[in-house]
């Protein structure tokens, strides 16, 4: 083995040139590694337990439906919930908020009443959320104790961190609680690290969760001190060991709904909306996984294009290490340990680089990685399975070649090089692999969500392998077809490009393939990221802005003044009450696979339907899957009628004449139905639901389904309108006056004295165009932090190409010689050179819009049948002007490799070209 190592060391520093750039990819590879799964390790340092953290080590609470009187959570959920088997805890917390004091000072009643508010000067705030509970254990970590339950009647107290700041206290100091003119004196004995969530936007519910709380005391304590018995505002539910949560959410779903006191869950994950560090966590997680396959696939690339150089340009040496020192088995193990070696090299280049990013972020943010960054065992070892999982990888094919040079070899005259034949066999293999994924996504889709990940794995890496094998071929068309007009374009001879591609087919394919694995990500991330957008971006059907108005809603002899409101439509403003009700049975089978519309309930607007859907010239311009419109407006005027999404009656198996039955939130014993008079396409409309308000009852939605507004008002008790959808009167509007104008008039009909003062009492509009350019704007940003490893990777394959065009340039040293000695001119051989390098950048761009556009495709497909993703169908959509910008850089990047190259030989005299053979540049 020494003489093995020897021996790989020689080699390697035989071209000091390549090593350096090959290591400069693997190290680049190997660091991206680092930075993403070390970045990922410090953020969870910083913030804790991410997915479950306004919930502590509980998975659910249940809170009472109803929004507009205080309600208690009845025994009988408890009991249930205690009963379950599911269930490892149900612990029941009453939220009360109250006066309390600390060591800031003392209230200013004559303080402006926006200081009073969240947010405000944190010594001026005196109400709190005191939270009483009977459990035996803290919901989060607290420093200090935890409440002691042997003596439950304690004038003791847990403090929230960030409420103590604000009121100044730290462990064993005071608190006084005042209720009714009587004050409570309460030592402080622990600090809960609960998390801090921000308000929200109003469309957002309040989420009644232990981290609701300010102030936390035992059960008994509350009672004392408030005076009465303790009411149940919320339950607390903590699963048992492998219990499915969506399945039993969705199971008692239903049959909470329908007690006398209706409640519902609320889960972790309609918290982690209000939390940008959840996200962010979540989203980094995956981009480390994904770096570290990224990476593998560019080491593997890059070692393979070096290592593989030097077993062709080697043949004689092993030929006569073979005849006298090295066995079959020593040469397969010097051309792995070559490998390694650079590996090795690239590893701990890339290590310390990463280290030194790392810490200077930390240094440069230490607000945001609050533990410093450290690189663990998990970063580590990605990185060494990218790049040693790479080496290892790349050295097969040549180690197999490097086995096959046999002693008499070295008696061998030097073979001239000539354009390599195409391998057709495995041409026509590869392209039956690239049709295995569009046939199993589309022609035989999975049956089930458990073989979603193994339909997706089997597609992607047959495409990949099925673009891998036809490579040689779109090297061999584009050197043929794209040759002789890059060098039109350039004002060169074609025959100075002629064959330079493909004479040493392997070594270009390698780096066309190298550069096109990141590109082809970046295109499969921007296809199949805005071609899933369109499906949640709000269609032409909406109109132009929605005015929600806050609870008691605007009294309908009100609405007139509203189209009166200069910048409204007068004939194109209606009206509308919105309710979020249940089913009463299970249609969407949301208790076995939950999805994005596969729920248990559904938006229903209550609409006047002639104006709204009749007529020339209708609020809503939809287009009518199933129904006729001027039907389906009679039946909703003179039947309990209503009109779904397309996507509704796919995923229920209902159609047109069909009923629902719904449970109304508040009152859910007299349940209600209506027919499905029509079916319309209504892209976007979860985030018209979203933004405006109308999930009021719980995160998701089934649909949002239109019915007439006399019937719905009816049903669910609404005595005014919640909301008007309008059209603006022409191009030029101000949605902030129509909103001040509103404003008036609802407190003109409310009788408010202060208009607009409180904050609840605000009316909001919401114009459809923002809500558009909102779902922009946050898809373009994620679909941008995706993209970022895919350019990151093309930038490290520029150092593999970079290293084949160094090699195609030695050894062709003799040659340009004498074409310098003929009359070609040294600028000619310069720009012959670079479009070598532009070739190699088409060639990967032809690989890439393929595999990008395929994959991007097939992925959409596939993602029909994942929970999220379930029922969105939205046609295909490739963003090419992004698609366009990343092409170019590619083909930018890979001439740009070629410059290096081409003014080093240009600038040699030819005397000394014809003088020199095979030695290094």
């Amino acid at each position: 083995m020494r003489k093995v190592a020897k021996l790989a060391s020689a080699f390697l520093w035989e071209h000091p040139t390549r090593v350096v750039l090959t290591t400069l990819a693997t190290a680049a590879a190997g660091c991206m590694v680092i930075w993403l799964a070390a970045g990922y390790d410090a953020l969870l340092q910083s913030f804790d337990h991410w997915a479950n953290v306004a919930l502590g080590h509980y998975e659910l609470s249940i809170a009472p439906i109803s929004t507009t009187e205080p309600t208690a959570v009845p025994q009988e959920v408890i009991d249930a919930m205690r009963a379950d088997p599911a269930v490892a805890s149900a612990d029941p917390m009453w939220l009360k908020r109250t006066v309390v004091r600390g060591n800031a000072k003392p209230f200013d009643p004559n303080a402006p009443k926006s200081d009073r508010l969240e947010g405000g000067p944190p010594n001026i705030r005196s109400e709190y959320a005191v939270l009483s509970s009977s459990t035996a254990s803290p919901p989060f970590e607290v420093d200090g104790r935890w409440l002691n339950r042997q003596h439950p009647d304690a004038l003791e107290a847990v403090v929230r961190t960030d409420t103590a700041q604000r009121l100044e206290v730290a462990i064993d100091d005071v608190i006084t609680i005042t209720h009714h003119d009587e004050t409570w004196n309460l030592r402080v004995v622990g600090l809960l690290k609960a998390p801090t969530l921000g308000a929200g936007t109003y469309a957002v519910p309040n989420m009644l969760t232990p981290s609701a709380g300010d102030v936390f005391v035992s059960t008994e304590l509350g009672q004392q001190m408030f005076g009465q018995p303790a009411e149940i505002s919320f339950l607390a539910v903590a699963m048992a060991e492998g219990a499915d949560v969506n399945k039993f959410r969705f199971g008692w779903g239903p049959k909470l709904s329908r007690l006398d006191v209706p409640v519902q869950f609320q889960e972790a994950y309609e918290i982690e909306e209000a939390l940008d560090e959840s996200a962010a966590a979540d989203n980094l997680r995956i981009q480390s996984y994904a770096g570290t396959g990224i990476s593998l696939l560019v080491a593997l690339l890059v070692i393979f294009g070096t290592v593989n150089m030097g077993v062709s340009e080697r043949v004689r040496q092993f030929a006569i290490l073979r005849a006298v020192a090295l066995t079959r088995w020593q040469v397969c193990m010097l051309i792995f340990a070559e490998a390694l070696l650079l590996a090795t090299i690239g590893f701990v280049a890339g290590l310390v680089v990463s280290w030194l990013l790392l810490n200077g972020v930390a240094l440069a943010f230490p607000r945001v990685l609050r533990h410093g960054a450290v690189i663990g065992t998990h970063s580590l070892a990605l990185a060494a399975a990218a790049t040693f999982g790479g080496a290892f990888l790349a050295a097969i094919i040549p180690a197999w070649r490097a086995t096959r040079v046999r002693p008499v070899d070295a008696m061998a005259l030097a073979v001239q090089l000539v354009p390599m034949t195409l391998p057709m066999p495995l041409i026509l293999l590869g392209l039956a692999l690239i049709a295995v994924n569009p046939m199993i996504t589309f022609g035989f889709p999975p049956s089930a969500e458990t073989q979603v990940l193994g339909y997706f794995g089997v597609g992607s890496i047959s495409t990949a392998l099925g673009f891998v094998l036809i490579a040689p071929v779109v090297v061999f068309l584009v050197d043929r077809l794209i040759g002789p007009l890059l060098a039109w374009l350039l004002r060169i001879d074609a025959k100075l490009l002629a064959s330079q591609i493909t004479s040493h087919l392997w070594r270009t394919t390698a780096a066309a393939v190298s550069l096109a694995v990141g590109m082809g990500l970046f295109i499969s991330v921007q296809v199949w990221g805005f071609t899933m957008l369109d499906g949640f971006l709000v269609g032409p059907w909406a109109p132009d802005a929605i005015i929600a108005f806050p609870a008691g809603g605007l009294p309908l002899e009100s609405v007139p003044q509203i189209a009166q409101i200069d910048g409204v439509d007068a004939q194109e403003c209606l009206p509308i009450v919105v309710e979020q009700p249940r089913f009463v049975e299970d249609i969407t089978g949301s208790a076995e696979r939950p999805t994005v519309i596969r729920q248990d309930n559904l938006v229903l607007v209550g609409v006047d339907p002639g104006p709204a859907f009749g007529g020339d010239t209708p609020l809503f311009t939809l287009q009518w899957v199933a129904g006729d419109p001027q039907e389906a407006v009679q039946q909703m005027q003179t039947e309990r009628a209503c009109i779904v999404p397309d996507h509704f009656l796919t995923e229920t198996g209902l159609s047109v004449g069909d009923s629902v039955e719904l449970a109304p939130p508040e009152n859910s014993t007299n349940t209600v139905k209506y027919k499905i008079a029509g079916a319309v396409r209504l892209p976007g409309w979860h985030w018209q639901t979203k933004l405006t308000g109308f999930r009021s009852r719980t995160h998701r939605a089934a649909a949002m389904a239109f019915a007439g507004y006399d019937d719905v008002a009816r049903d669910f008790d609404f005595p005014a309108a919640t909301h008007v959808w309008f059209n603006f009167a022409n191009a030029e509007n101000d949605p902030e006056q129509v909103n001040a104008a509103a404003q008036d008039i609802f407190d003109a009909a409310h009788h408010v004295e202060q208009p607009g003062n409180e904050e609840e009492a605000k009316v909001r509009i919401m114009p459809v165009e923002t809500i558009r350019e909102m779902t922009r704007t946050n898809a373009a940003r994620w679909i941008w932090a995706v993209s970022q490893l895919p350019i990151a990777a093309v930038a490290i394959a520029g150092f593999g190409v970079l290293n084949v065009i160094l090699a195609s340039v030695r050894t062709r040293q003799w040659e340009m010689g004498v074409l310098r000695s003929i009359g070609i001119t040294q600028s000619a051989i310069i720009r012959a050179i670079i479009a070598e390098g532009a070739l190699i950048g088409i060639a990967a761009c032809l690989l890439s819009l393929g595999f990008g556009i395929m994959v991007g495709w097939c992925g959409c497909g596939i993602a029909q049948h994942i929970s999220f993703f379930g029922g969105l169908h939205p046609d295909l959509n490739v963003p090419w002007l992004a698609i366009s910008t990343g092409l170019l850089y590619v083909i930018a990047l890979s001439s740009l490799a070629a410059v290096w190259p081409a003014i080093s030989i240009g600038r040699m005299r030819p005397l000394a070209l014809l003088q020199r053979d095979r030695d290094a540049i």
